[in-house]
């Protein structure tokens, strides 16, 4: 026996019609006298019962809006939620913060907003930035576009046409790497990552390709994809250290985010080495910690608050016009230098 109840999904399945019809059926919109008949045809031949949040508005408001993420305690995400609460709140909205553990099916939060309804859905984080489940990402971000207004943070992904706003993924690895070329650097190793997800794949990227526009070393051991957190960091840079000789150690660190030049900081200071006389060391993210640690921290900051502000601003236009909205913003970072990087140091020359 199943014991499944008839979603919203089944629903504009058996009526030949879309969700947002559905959606529309609902909640009295504007539909066809043909389609609204479709859609209560199927109702009654599915026995669907709509849930609480269609109920007389009791849980879910017209005016709530569902935010997406893996994760809301890395220093980058949870600026992007106050952002994204900020606007919010100034536009008299309510945020639903759906965070879900890493690892999460994409159809597993397609089901969840579509049974809510919300107003419309802002995602962020693994559930648009895996890697490995692109065309399995693909429909269920097409599902979702059929019943309500989407805004998505993060690289683009090809075939969807929805607003997407992001920082390129690439340029804190350029800036960095250009930054400590011109300070002589020539032997730059990179710390952190995962394949999983495309924002660590994109910087891996860039990461070979400025090694090789700078004519800097290569040396496949100076890679180290450890993961993006503190302890990734430490990993990476105690495996860097111990597969070269002293003599062959990088003279300078690209730490894929701050998390991880933290934990690589942490490894370096306890085995004697100087930041940045021995090693220079920069981050990404621009984290609230990074002035604060010793020496200083050179990082670069992708602005997340307000690209939290205005996804939510421009998810909230959409709302409003009645329409979706499609379009790529990319926003430019920018290069924080402080002490770790060595600048203070001068222009220097290394040993080959």
């Amino acid at each position: 026996m199943n014991d499944k109840h008839p979603t919203i999904v089944d629903v504009a399945e058996k009526a030949g019609v879309s969700i947002a019809t559905v959606s529309r059926a609902l909640t009295g919109g504007s539909i066809s006298a043909a389609s609204r008949k479709k859609v209560e045809e199927a109702i009654k031949a599915l026995n669907y019962q709509p849930g609480a949040a269609r109920m007389a508005h009791r849980f879910v408001s017209d005016r709530n809006i569902a935010l997406v993420m893996s994760s809301q305690t890395s220093p980058y995400y949870a600026s992007m939620c106050e952002g994204i609460t900020a606007e919010a709140v100034r536009s008299g909205c309510r945020v639903l913060n759906l965070c879900y553990p890493e690892g999460t099916s994409c159809e597993t939060v397609t089901n969840d907003l579509l049974e809510l309804e919300p107003a419309g859905a802002l995602l962020a984080g693994s559930v648009v930035e895996n890697s490995a489940a692109q065309d399995a990402t693909r429909a269920c971000l097409r599902r979702i576009q059929q019943a309500m207004p989407l805004v998505a943070i993060g690289p683009p992904i090809e075939g969807i046409a929805c607003a997407r706003l992001t920082a390129d993924p690439s340029q804190c690895i350029r800036k960095n790497m250009a930054h400590l070329s011109m300070l002589g650097h020539r032997k730059i190793a990179f710390v952190g990552g995962d394949r999983s997800a495309r924002f660590s794949v994109i910087r891996e990227n860039a990461y070979y390709e400025e090694i090789q526009r700078l004519g800097c070393a290569v040396d496949p051991m100076y890679v180290m994809l450890t993961g993006c957190n503190a302890q990734a960091g430490e990993l990476g840079a105690s495996i860097l250290l111990g597969s070269h000789e002293t003599k062959n150690y990088p003279t300078a660190i690209v730490a894929i985010n701050d998390l991880v030049a933290l934990g690589v900081m942490r490894h370096l200071q306890r085995n004697g080495i100087s930041i940045p006389h021995d090693i220079a060391l920069t981050g990404c993210d621009n984290a609230f910690f990074a002035p604060y640690l010793t020496p200083s921290l050179t990082t670069v900051d992708l602005h997340p608050y307000e690209h939290g502000r205005s996804a939510m601003a421009e998810l909230i236009m959409s709302i409003n016009a009645g329409h979706p909205i499609s379009f790529n913003q990319s926003f430019e970072s920018s290069l924080i230098v402080r002490e770790s990087c060595g600048a203070a140091l001068g222009v220097r020359t290394f040993e080959e």
